[in-house]
């Protein structure tokens, strides 16, 4: 008995490490953006994954070669969808578009298999209670819903109102759960010494009491402290 554990042990972690470096070649995507055919792969690879680990007939090469050809075809196609506009209609298919001024295209609806209650699901989860407002809703690709509210009903920006804007950018994380992060020091110009006399600064004396701190584009260090200690303190570059 115990020699069997130890062998389905011993296979699930060889299958598991085999699965994770195989979906690190296939590359990154999150559910939503994944196409059918991604999605059915996954579910396959996942499948031979397990089949390998805890029946005993499946030798190690079978269970390997089966993820190995289920991986090459799904990079093939994945491929061919990157080069190919064909290949990308074929494997990804064409955004429908479902309502249109107003009014629900109901052919298009019966095309996609969505029911009239998703439409208006998919609405009210986008803020939207009212069709009459969108302009377009299109169904996309990866099955999320786009719309493009009427003009007249679309959110007032400062473009709208004639205000000048600065530019935000991107914030840099430099330090995560306690421990600083070197590299994003280093691509902002900064290093471990600047960041340890900012901390001291403000009464903190490592990089251990913070949960996280980023470097915002206009130039403030925003420090978090943990163990509940919701306070947020800043320290602007020199």
């Amino acid at each position: 008995m115990l020699e069997k554990i130890l062998q389905t042990a011993t296979t699930s972690i060889i299958a598991i490490i085999v699965l994770f470096i195989l979906t690190r070649v296939m590359g990154k995507k999150q559910m939503a953006q994944l196409n059918f055919f991604d999605y059915v792969v996954g579910i396959s690879i996942g499948s031979i994954a397990s089949e390998y680990a805890v029946v005993r007939d499946v030798h190690l090469a079978e269970g390997l070669t089966a993820l190995m050809v289920f991986t090459m075809f799904s990079l093939v196609l994945s491929y061919m969808s990157v080069k190919s506009y064909w290949g990308r209609k074929l494997l990804d298919g064409t955004p429908v578009v479902l309502i249109e001024n107003g009014k629900i295209l109901e052919t298009n609806l019966k095309k996609t298999k969505i029911t009239i209650n998703d439409l208006l699901e998919e609405c009210r989860q986008k803020n939207i209670f009212n069709i009459a407002e969108i302009e377009f809703a299109i169904l996309e690709t990866r099955g999320r819903l786009s719309i493009l509210p009427k003009s007249q009903n679309r959110p007032l920006t400062p473009k709208d109102m004639g205000l000048a804007t600065e530019y935000e950018g991107l914030c840099t994380n430099v330090i995560i759960d306690g421990k600083s992060l070197d590299r994003q020091l280093a691509s902002i110009h900064l290093d471990a010494a600047w960041l340890n006399t900012q901390l001291a600064g403000k009464g903190i004396t490592g990089c251990a009491d913070v949960l996280l701190g980023y470097v915002d584009t206009a130039g403030f260090l925003h420090v978090h402290m943990k163990d509940k200690k919701d306070k947020w303190v800043s320290s602007i570059l020199p």
